[in-house]
This record gives structure tokens, sequence and C-alpha cells, in this order.
């Protein structure tokens, strides 16, 4: 989506809610990981997905889900995606491009795999409770692509 689309939106939902929607329209970084199997197919698969409410938070789901992938990777590229990204200066490089308003990503190679994670900064509406329950009573039944 991109930036006049959102700013559409963000005003669009301003103006239906009378002026009011400061609180309600929040900037975040959407983040998800996509698996690609090797086998010729091409097919992707969303594996993971998470809603960081800043650049910080989602460099940190990143490093954590490199460092639990990691024993999957081959003795190099474990040594370079580890010290170079979990620990190293290529995560502090994507985080300053998140705070600049930019995507980054890190993919790996493990077996006959491709696994990619994205971070996007986007603009979040906060789902409002209704009748006085929760909006969402399961989370991952409003997640992108689930019933609910």
């Amino acid at each position: 989506m991109g930036a006049g689309v959102v700013s559409a939106l963000s005003s669009c939902v301003d103006e239906a809610l009378g002026g009011r929607s400061g609180s309600l329209v929040t900037p975040g970084v959407w983040c998800q990981a996509v698996a690609v199997t090797g086998d010729g197919s091409g097919a992707a698969e969303r594996r993971d997905m998470y809603a960081a409410v800043d650049p910080e938070a989602a460099i940190e789901w990143i490093r954590g889900a490199v460092r639990r992938t990691s024993s999957c990777l081959g003795r190099l590229q474990r040594a370079y995606v580890l010290e170079h990204w979990a620990h190293g200066k290529g995560s502090l490089e994507d985080y300053d491009r998140l705070r600049q308003g930019r995507p980054c990503a890190l993919t790996v190679y493990p077996a006959d795999h491709t696994v990619t994670w994205q971070a996007v900064p986007r603009r979040f509406v906060q789902i409002i409770a209704v009748n006085g329950g929760p909006p969402c009573p399961d989370r991952r039944s409003c997640l992108p692509g689930k019933p609910g």
C-alpha cells in the first residue's frame, strides 16, 4: 500500500470519526516471515507475522526468529547471519531503514528452502470493542486472510 493510499485512508478515518482518529491510527511495523520451498514450484507460505509497535520491536522479533532458525543453517551461513545481522551492524542498518520509513528484509537459505523476514512501516487502525466485548476474542481470527 503506497503512502498516498495510507494518507487517504487516515484522512477518511479521521473524517468519519469527526476528527478524533488521532488515537485510532498509530504508526507501527508489519513483520512477516515467508518461506519458499526449493522444489521448483516457487510456492510461498507465510510462516509467521507480527505487528510491532516500533522499529526496535520489529528488529527484536527478527533477531529472535533468526536465532531460533540458525541451527538449520550451514556453518558458514549461520556464522555470518549471527555475527553480521543478529549481533552486528546489519540489524542496526535495518533499524535505521525502518526509522526512515523504508522496509527491510533478511533472507536465509536453510536446506532446500528460502526464508525471508520482512519488516515494513505501516499505520494501523485500532479495532474498537463492540458491545463491551473484545474486538477479536481470538487474536489469530483477526489476522489478514483469517475468518472473523
